[in-house]
């Protein structure tokens, strides 16, 4: 099956916004907004919003150290010193759905807009965006939106090597670094197989290496060279991914591992984009619920991208046949690390990887691999689309019945992927809405202010994620959020207390937990006091009954109840 020319003029013009060409910039925005507003329409309400990783901060702070995220935090605090915290959280979101749609329509390299609206469909309402947000993994998602374009720049730079394509794709890369370090770790997978299709599949290979390698080194070394910032504190022990990473054990990787369909098994769900460890956790409904026969819908989402797949192998202009192979080979090696430690056939390679390629631990969970699947498929679905389309109108009929079968093929290559991805749609249909905090919250806050000498305040239940009644999401459990609402210094718990981690060594976590632990036994006063700290607030949520004896602990007098939150002071402090 041959691919028709990008440049071929529409066919017939009374099908609107069929085959309008891809010079057309209105279109994309149009759409991306269309689909943005589609999912997060919703969101837009008053209210922050919430989720496992993203516990709704009321106040964004600027870095304090060098480490990988430490430009994209300045700039969010930067943004909400001037619209605030919640309208900034929103931003990111609204900005990485977005750019997701955008990057993604136009990283399919031939096709009009019906193919490149459903390539950017896929890539967008799949299970694992659905995922992803629900636990408030946003800075992800915000990778996630520029990894098309990362795509896009590898292959300009595989095809024309030159200074600038070199410099656009290391931008891309160094970019991902600042956003996420999983996908920038994925696009290494992606540009190594890209490459090595280039190689293959170009002739005059010894020709072609030597125009390619100093453009890729170049590139390599502008990666480097704008990562410096946080590589090489990391390579030399004293960076923050660094310590993260020496800390993770192999029973993280079961932990966190991709789980299977009880139904159909591993390999489906994880071709479906599912997988997410979370999944399990039953804190959010599963986007198979609003598809009941996803198994079906998958087959035809597969079937377009196999005829995508054909297609572009077959086809000689354009040069897609390198492109369809480096995306072929990159999402066998993703699904492979995906599946990882849930099958023994990948087991022994994940856990060789574990112990000789420590960035290779960052990626923990392994269900991460699936934004690499999500890129492939969008890729493939919208060459597939060209292909579909283009055998219609090559269809020896009236003109009148090629556009009738084009128009119903175009609105079935469209209504798949949506289908596929309703569970996002109106805001995950209410299972992720904007919350406020309670009123006792800022009274609390307002208390803390109010003393010119607060010093550090400890935060109560001492659990690294909690449940809140406030929270309007299906799922109420959230990373601790006070550090990121109340205006002076707050100590909570960095226990995330999964069988693969080991309790933080920190004096302060370690003082606190025995606190904790030793309960009205322990000597509470003065060891807040050591550990300079003046106010305990105690949230009514989870366990917050167990500590009813701070009511009567010496040293300790409660100050203020303020219903969801009760402030004690330490009376033996300053």
């Amino acid at each position: 099956m041959a691919l028709g020319s990008a440049a071929r003029a529409p066919i017939s013009r009374r099908i609107a916004g069929l085959d309008i060409v891809n010079s057309d910039r209105g279109l994309p925005v149009l759409w991306a907004a269309f689909l943005t507003v589609l999912v997060a329409g919703p969101w837009l309400l008053p209210g922050y919003l919430f989720g496992t990783d993203w516990p709704g901060p009321r106040r964004l702070d600027f870095p304090t150290g060098a480490y990988s995220a430490a430009p994209l935090q300045a700039v969010l605090a930067a943004i909400s010193w001037a619209i605030g915290a919640e309208t900034t959280g929103k931003l990111l979101v609204l900005a990485s759905l977005f750019g997701a749609v955008a990057t993604a329509y136009g990283a399919v390299p031939i096709g009009g807009f019906v193919p490149r609206a459903a390539a950017s469909t896929i890539y967008v309402l799949n299970p694992f965006v659905y995922g992803r947000l629900h636990y408030g993994q946003l800075y992800l998602i915000a990778a996630y939106a520029v990894l098309p374009w990362v795509a896009l720049r590898l292959r300009l730079l595989f095809l024309e090597p030159t200074a600038r394509s070199a410099l656009l794709a290391a931008v891309g890369v160094a970019l991902l670094g600042v956003l996420d370090l999983h996908l920038f770790f994925v696009s290494s997978v992606l540009a190594g197989s890209l490459l090595l299709a280039h190689v293959i599949s170009i002739g005059g290979r010894t020709r072609y290496l030597k125009r390619l390698i100093p453009w890729a080194l170049l590139a390599s070394g502008a990666t480097l060279a704008v990562s410096a910032y946080w590589i090489i504190p990391d390579l030399l022990g004293r960076g923050r991914e660094g310590s993260f990473l020496s800390g993770i054990s192999t029973n993280a990787m079961i932990e966190f591992a991709a789980v299977p369909d009880p139904r159909v098994g591993l390999l489906p769900n994880l071709l479906g984009l599912y997988g997410f460890w979370a999944e399990d956790s039953q804190r959010f409904l599963s986007m198979k619920a609003y598809v009941p026969v996803w198994p079906g819908v998958l087959a035809l989402i597969l079937l377009v991208a196999a005829i995508g797949a054909f297609a572009g192998m077959k086809r000689k202009q354009d040069q897609l046949a390198p492109w369809v192979a480096g995306l072929l080979l990159a999402a066998g090696i993703a699904l492979v690390l995906e599946i990882g430690v849930s099958h023994p056939l990948t087991a022994r390679l994940a856990y060789w990887l574990y112990a000789h390629v420590p960035p290779y631990r960052g990626m923990r969970d392994a269900g991460k691999w699936a934004a690499l699947l999500a890129l492939v498929y969008s890729q493939l679905v919208g060459l597939g689309a060209v292909a579909i389309l283009d055998w219609i109108r090559r269809r020896k009929l009236s003109p009148a019945s090629v556009d009738w079968m084009a128009a119903g093929a175009g609105a079935l290559l469209l209504a798949i992927p949506l289908g596929y991805g309703n569970g996002l749609l109106f805001g995950s249909h209410g299972g992720i809405r904007p919350s406020q905090y309670p009123a006792g919250w800022y009274a609390a806050d307002r208390l803390l202010l109010a003393d010119p000498h607060p010093d550090r305040t400890l935060f109560l239940p001492w659990h690294e994620y909690l449940s809140f009644d406030f929270i309007q999401n299906e799922n109420e459990v959230v990373a601790t959020p006070a550090p990121g609402f109340f205006s002076t210094p707050v100590l909570v718990s960095a226990n995330p207390e999964g069988f693969s981690t080991a309790p933080p060594t920190d004096p302060d976590q370690v003082a606190i937990s025995k606190l904790v632990s030793d309960g009205p036994m322990g000597a509470w006063a003065q060891v807040l006091t050591a550990h300079g700290i003046k106010y305990v607030l105690l949230a009514r949520t989870v366990d917050w009954k167990s500590y009813a004896y701070l009511d009567s602990t010496a040293g300790l007098a409660k100050v203020a109840d303020f219903g969801s939150i009760v402030v004690y002071r330490d009376s033996g402090g300053p």
